[in-house]
């Protein structure tokens, strides 16, 4: 097959000083196809060597977009940052500017792998979620609180706030009742040994806040042991998570605007969260986040530039330093990009599609609506599939390699790494007219050895591609388990089932063998796919067929790949979105138990990407040989039989964007996180049952 790689697009695109004409409009071409953004990329993964070299950079791509947008007759104010206008450089030479603050040495690893209760996607590699446990301690995020339950006594320990409050005034009366310094958005939590870090996103600040906690395990109390800023936009996205741990290593993703690079005062800095009032005696501006000597000049055509930042900050040190040190990594590209860590590395897949205006091609048809997907271009004439980098950053160096690339993940769970191999599913359609949501998903497959990777910028091979069946849908939900990549499909975003009246769904399930992605299976499956997730080495597709329920199909992974088993649960629908709302457990001799969040009512199960009211969890369970069986849900407190107890108020971070319910395997125990209860179940005969239940919001014990 041939593809769009980056220097094929110079080939597949004559001409482009020349710019065509549409109706009497001038046509722009996108930034990926315009060659006099070449004069500001680099062929090589090289860094900024000064300041200087790195404002002529903004000014050139501002002149060139401000021309590109006067041929075409547009007059939308374009502001990339003030330190493109004509002004005297920050500093001439590298002596001159501040010193870098990523002078930390980075230490080997000293912890072992974190272990995960929650679904993730690489084991070794911690994920930032709700639910998390240290020793006997299931610890709970939710309204920007840490929730501590002793899981052998089922008892809660602790409740501490994440949030500030302001000091009382001089008469020791409280202030206001939402008088609260913080961030405004409590997200995700993770563990290294007795620490806890909560991530979360201030507007007042804008900046990413990383507190650390500590439990102390003979009394379950939680400590604060500081609060940190980073300078970021907000982070929160649809499905991935901007944080990992890897043994002791915390890993952030932050993305910047050039505007935040204006001037050395409004950079990215790293500081020590203190209390307003102190902040102005101490003067407290924090440590440069990132120097432009750290940044790597843009591989990609691009007149939007964006700095993806992945800062690596060793937390092995932190109980005797009291201080979080990081050492950051920047790259120049289009906005769009997804990040995905392995074991030993961070990868950035960054890519055009990001920058292209579809509506400035001449050969899309003026009367599309969104009714009316776009027209499929043959096969002969698909030229057109946008070009990448491939950025890979070792967690243990500061020097980055990267690898040209094509098409676009659909996520970070699109990518994988294993065997000295880099794999990735990528949608392989064109970013022309046709590459709407509402096509149909054209994929390939992409596999890159690892020591393939250099500094020299220049696109991997036609033969690392492979096509792949497509399931006929045009949005895909794909899970890779070991030597297998499975991928489902359904017709939009959200994950409703049919009306009654739109007839019964199916859709396809595509098996890919990652050593022989061409032996690929296509296997028919009864319903649509809304999730795809790992159970054991292999995969289960959950998806509506009608709207009387939820259905689950479980596809055996082996020497080939085979549908194991169907099942249905009537009047059940699935109500989160996030892969760790699913979850599940096999034990050596193949026995599994299932667990997912679901709702009574159609109408509730939009399964968006947060869901703030609390769901039920049903479980099923999994014989050695494949066979799938329901063993019944836990039942949540609706909010109409008084969720919280009547002491018990939510004062900051009050919507569950990550979703609030899990269900949770712990040594043979089964657990359910539903809303602002913790449940501990037991499946007696087929059926799961509840035993106990801790409500988190009722006052702690007395002691």
């Amino acid at each position: 097959m041939r593809g769009l790689l980056l220097l094929g697009v110079a080939a597949s695109v004559a001409g482009c000083a020349t710019v065509p004409e549409q109706a009497g409009k001038t046509i722009v071409p996108p930034a990926i196809e315009d060659r006099r953004l070449d004069r500001v990329t680099s062929p090589e993964l090289v860094r900024y060597a000064s300041e200087n070299e790195f404002r002529t950079y903004l000014k050139t791509v501002e002149r060139l977009r401000d021309r590109a947008q006067a041929r075409a007759g547009e007059t939308d104010e374009i502001v990339v940052a003030a330190a493109m206008q004509e002004s005297e450089p920050l500093c001439e030479k590298p002596e001159d500017c501040p010193a870098e603050a990523d002078n930390v040495v980075v230490t080997g690893t000293r912890a072992a792998a974190p272990t995960s209760i929650t679904n993730v996607q690489t084991a070794g590699v911690d994920e930032g979620d709700i639910v998390k446990q240290i020793g006997d301690y299931l610890l709970v995020l939710q309204d920007g609180r840490i929730f501590a339950i002793n899981v052998k006594t089922m008892q809660l320990t602790d409740r501490a706030d994440v949030y500030r409050r302001l000091p009382a005034d001089r008469e020791g009366k409280q202030r206001w009742d939402d008088d609260f310094e913080g961030a405004d958005w409590y997200d995700e939590m993770l563990v290294q040994g007795d620490h806890i870090i909560i991530t979360a996103y201030s507007y007042a600040d804008d900046a990413s806040e990383m507190s650390i906690f500590k439990l102390d395990q003979a009394s379950g109390k939680v400590s604060s042991e500081g609060v940190f800023l980073i300078t970021s936009d907000d982070y929160y996205d649809v499905d991935n998570y901007a944080t990992r741990i890897v043994g002791d290593k915390l890993v952030v993703y932050t993305p910047y605007s050039p505007e935040q690079f204006e001037e050395l005062e409004s950079r990215p800095v790293l500081r020590r969260w203190v209390p307003a009032a102190e902040r102005k005696k101490r003067q407290e501006k924090g440590v440069p986040l990132l120097d432009v000597r750290s940044i790597y000049k843009p591989v990609l055509r691009t007149f939007e530039p964006t700095i993806h930042a992945i800062s690596i900050c060793p937390l092995g040190d932190f109980a005797r330093k009291r201080n979080l040190e990081c050492r950051t990594t920047g790259f120049v590209g289009p906005r769009s990009a997804e990040m995905f860590v392995s074991p030993e590395t961070v990868y950035l897949w960054n890519s055009s599609i990001g920058d292209i205006d579809r509506w400035r091609f001449p050969d899309c048809v003026e009367n599309w609506s969104y009714d009316t997907p776009y027209p499929a271009l043959p096969r002969a004439e698909r030229r057109d599939v946008a070009p990448g980098a491939l950025y890979r950053l070792p967690i243990s160096s500061r020097d980055a390699t990267v690898a040209g690339v094509s098409g676009v993940p659909y996520d970070h769970l699109s990518m994988d790494e294993r065997d000295g191999e880099f794999r990735a599913l990528v949608d392989w359609r064109s970013f022309r007219c046709n590459g709407a949501h509402r096509a149909p998903a054209e994929n390939a497959f992409l596999k890159i050895r690892t020591g393939a990777f250099g500094t020299l910028f220049e696109p991997v091979g036609d033969s690392a591609f492979t096509a792949l069946p497509s399931t006929g849908k045009p949005v895909v939900e794909n899970r890779f388990a070991d030597d297998w990549l499975v991928f489902g499909g359904r017709n939009g975003w959200w994950g409703y089932p049919p009306d009654a009246d739109d007839g019964p769904q199916s859709s396809k399930a595509v098996a890919v063998p990652v050593k022989r992605p061409r032996d690929a299976v296509v296997i028919d499956i009864p319903h649509n796919a809304v999730r795809t997730e790992r159970v054991g080495n292999d995969i289960i597709v959950n998806g509506y067929r009608d709207d009387k329920g939820l259905n689950l199909t479980l596809i055996g992974l082996g020497k080939d790949a085979r549908i194991l088993s169907t099942t249905f649960l009537e009047r059940r629908y699935e109500s989160e979105g996030r892969s760790h709302a699913f979850n599940s457990v096999v034990d050596a001799d193949g026995n599994g138990i299932i667990g997912v969040p679901t709702v009574k009512g159609s109408e509730e199960s939009g399964r968006g990407w947060w869901r703030s009211d609390t769901s039920d969890l049903s479980f099923l369970t999994k014989s050695p040989a494949g066979k799938l069986a329901p063993v019944g849900e836990l039942v949540a407190v609706s909010a109409d039989e008084v969720e919280t107890h009547p002491s018990y108020k939510c004062e900051v971070s009050c919507i569950d964007w990550y979703g609030n319910s899990r269900p949770v395997f712990l040594a043979g125990r089964i657990f359910g996180l539903m809303g602002t209860h913790l449940v501990e179940a037991r499946i007696d005969r087929g059926k799961i049952g509840e035993i106990a239940r801790v409500d988190l919001t009722a006052p702690l014990p007395q002691r």
